[in-house]
């Protein structure tokens, strides 16, 4: 029988397997989401229950992102030692042991120290999750990767900013402490139970692919171009800092809202977080915005930069028109959801896009944790530093900091695009 007169029987199957896997990282990613962001969602609710200031509220988070980046950044490195079915499963059951801790903590101090446990725990996870499926998938499947574990953060931002809106009306905000931990546990079973079956024969499979792509690339030559190791570097500084400066205005946006929103216009504490899920909704037209912003400028820097402008510009327009009027909530509300939508483009392509794209080049995992870990350094700033700013000269200073995060990094990128002479970046990134 002609080998090529029939499709391998592992094909069709293996089709579906990566469907089914793709499927089990988005509900795990979007899982843990909902674990580490429960105390961010009430963190107005958690303040007038023990009667603590904006400054120490913010200080839990400061605890979660610090222990979170620097987690990510550690596990980058070392994830490709990691038994990933063992570690992504203690992760789900650890952080869900700190969501109930947190719950029923008797003592406001307690909760950093329980909230930094759950931050060094879901560390692990998404450089894993990255290492596993640039493991797993194959090449043609690599864009609909990106797309769908782009849409993780703001499904799992949805839900659990929804959970808290509704607990906040009716109970309290313990309750959605308690439903993140039955979610993480739930997953961790089914991850558990259901990994080898999917992962064994996928692995195998990519692992042919690559032996192919190797002996065809060492007949015919390399079929594109690869950064060198400079110009790698230097792509890979430049992002690091667009991630820093990203986060500390999408996470200290996404934190705070809800006090911005009692602070300046009087809303009650469930219609805050309620209007807040405006912020995570319009994340995933973000990510599909930035995929189109990247195929237009084929290079990085260029699609971040240019997502920053955009961003500016919103923040310039809630400074501009920031008053205790209908009208001002409204343009507040909509620049808030857009300049949400954008920073989760930007992430989209620093944390996922980046990482896959450049498979072949660098170790994705450890990639993909490194950016992801200064990312959340930019988050542990805003966390409390906004709260800070907020405390001592209002939320008119916070917006007008902002501003200037984004100003900076929309010149250090047109520096960047002006300065660099090596056109191969932006080839190779494309």
């Amino acid at each position: 029988m002609d080998a090529n007169s029939m499709e391998p029987p592992s094909t069709k199957g293996g089709l579906n397997k990566s469907t089914l896997l793709l499927v089990l990282c988005w509900v795990v990613y979007t899982c843990s989401y909902i674990g580490k962001l429960s105390y961010s969602a009430n963190i107005n609710q958690i303040g007038t229950a023990f009667g603590v200031p904006y400054a120490q509220t913010g200080m839990v988070s400061t605890f979660f992102f610090f222990a979170y980046g620097i987690g990510q950044i550690v596990n980058g490195m070392l994830c490709k030692r990691y038994n990933i079915k063992y570690v992504v499963f203690t992760c789900l059951m650890v952080g869900s042991a700190m969501n109930v801790l947190v719950a029923f903590a008797p003592d406001f101090a307690l909760m950093k120290y329980f909230w930094m446990v759950n931050g060094i725990a879901m560390s692990f996870l998404w450089p894993t999750l990255i290492r596993l499926l640039s493991e797993t998938i194959k090449k043609e499947n690599i864009d609909r990767a990106i797309v769908v574990m782009g849409t993780t953060v703001a499904t799992g931002t949805f839900l659990v900013y929804g959970i808290s809106a509704l607990f906040a009306a009716v109970l309290d905000y313990r309750w959605t402490f308690c439903v993140a931990a039955f979610f993480l546990v739930t997953i961790s079973v089914v991850w558990f139970f259901s990994f080898d079956g999917l992962v064994i024969p996928l692995r195998k499979e990519c692992e042919e692919e690559e032996k192919e792509e190797r002996a065809a690339e060492s007949l015919q030559g390399a079929s594109h171009m690869k950064l060198s190791k400079k110009a790698l570097a230097l792509l890979i500084c430049i992002l690091a800092f667009f991630a820093v400066v990203n986060n500390f205005v999408k996470d200290g946006l996404t934190a705070w809202t809800p006090d911005i929103l009692s602070s300046l216009y009087e809303t009650p504490g469930w219609l805050s977080i309620l209007l807040t899920l405006l912020l995570p909704l319009l994340a995933i037209p973000g990510t599909v915005f930035a995929v189109k912003v990247y195929n237009v400028v084929k290079n990085f820097i260029g699609a971040c930069t240019a997502m920053f402008v955009m961003s500016a510009v919103l923040m310039g327009l809630v400074i501009a028109f920031l008053s205790g009027s209908t009208a001002a909530f409204f343009i507040t509300i909509i620049s808030f959801a857009l300049i949400s939508s954008l920073m989760s483009g930007i992430d989209n392509i620093i944390v996922s896009m980046v990482p896959l794209q450049l498979k072949g080049q660098v170790d994705s995992g450890r990639l993909a944790g490194v950016l992801n870990g200064f990312c959340y350094l930019g988050s542990t700033i805003s966390a409390y530093g906004l709260g800070a700013i907020a405390d001592n000269w209002g939320w008119k200073a916070v917006f007008y900091v902002l501003l200037c995060m984004a100003v900076v990094v929309v010149v250090v990128g047109m520096i960047y695009r002006f300065a660099s002479r090596n056109h191969s970046i932006e080839k190779t990134a494309a």
